[in-house]
């Protein structure tokens, strides 16, 4: 079993974080599809397409403390699974604390509750700041051939694209040990002992697309997929899409939608939050 423990710095209050946490209707702007929670009579819900086996039931109250947290169980993979939530103040907003314990190992490189629960936190962040809700994920579409998503993102199209060509703005939000050579067949590396190699196109402001191998793939030998973002917008917002494609019939892309729309909801808030800005951040992931 594993248990996931995360932090995310939230620019509200307490009491406003717990509101967003507790209401039904503020669960399905920035969690689920559908919520029903009376906190009274133990009941705390959520399902639907946002949701992975987004079946009604799976969740259970287990406790709560106004403006301070809660607790309930959750069905996950067949296994009885804990979340915990902790709020406290700092500096005018909020320390959320998460755990999330009893998870079954990782198999199939099934990702999907660790990248969850980081997309989610963000996008919960972003919703008590007031900029709304960013990228959800459709759990209920197949993703064959290719992972695509987009995010509007309230910054200009020059700041956004050096997010993703600037090696110490790639280091904020998505890479360790960002190495980028800005041409067309020059380098472009995360750091990570997979991931990107090569970029195949470079548009200024409009377009970047680089080759990408994956962890089964021989380090020798040619990359199988490529990774495209597309930007366009003016006057301080910006729509971004990535399109990472060239999975064969054999390999899902399911993994990788979760995974970049979970990118793509740190890298809005990156932006739009500013220099103050701090990634939601995993504290560890124990068995």
């Amino acid at each position: 079993m594993i248990t996931y423990s995360l932090r995310a710095s939230i620019g509200a209050p307490p009491e406003a974080v717990y509101a967003a946490l507790t209401d039904a209707a503020a669960l399905e702007a920035w969690l689920a599809e559908h919520a029903d929670v009376s906190l009274d009579q133990g009941r705390f819900e959520f399902w639907g397409r946002f949701t992975p086996e987004g079946e009604r039931g799976r969740q259970r109250l287990i406790s709560f403390d106004p403006g301070k947290g809660l607790s309930f169980g959750w069905l996950v993979h067949g296994a009885e699974t804990t979340v915990s939530i902790a709020l406290e103040p700092a500096d005018g907003g909020t320390i959320l604390s998460l755990t999330h314990s009893g998870v079954t190992d990782r198999t199939g490189g099934e990702y999907w509750v660790r990248d969850l629960l980081m997309m989610s936190l963000a996008n919960l962040a972003s919703y008590c700041e007031g900029r709304g809700s960013g990228p959800r994920c459709d759990f209920t579409e197949p993703h064959e051939g290719e992972a695509q998503a987009s995010v509007d993102i309230a910054a200009s199209p020059a700041e956004v694209f050096g997010s993703l060509i600037k090696p110490a703005q790639l280091n904020r939000w998505i890479a360790t040990h960002a190495e980028v050579d800005p041409r067309i067949g020059g380098r472009y590396d995360f750091g990570w002992d997979h991931g990107p190699v090569k970029i195949l196109e470079l548009e200024p402001e409009k377009t970047l697309a680089y080759s990408w191998r994956h962890a089964w793939e021989d380090a020798e030998g040619p990359e199988s997929t490529v990774v495209r973002w597309e930007l366009d917008g003016s006057q301080g917002h910006t729509h971004l899409t990535i399109v990472h494609s060239g999975f064969g019939p054999d390999r899902s892309a399911d993994g990788y939608q979760l995974g970049w729309m979970e990118f793509l909801a740190s890298l809005k808030r990156m932006h739009e939050v500013g220099a103050g800005w701090k990634p939601v951040e995993e504290l560890a992931a124990a068995s």
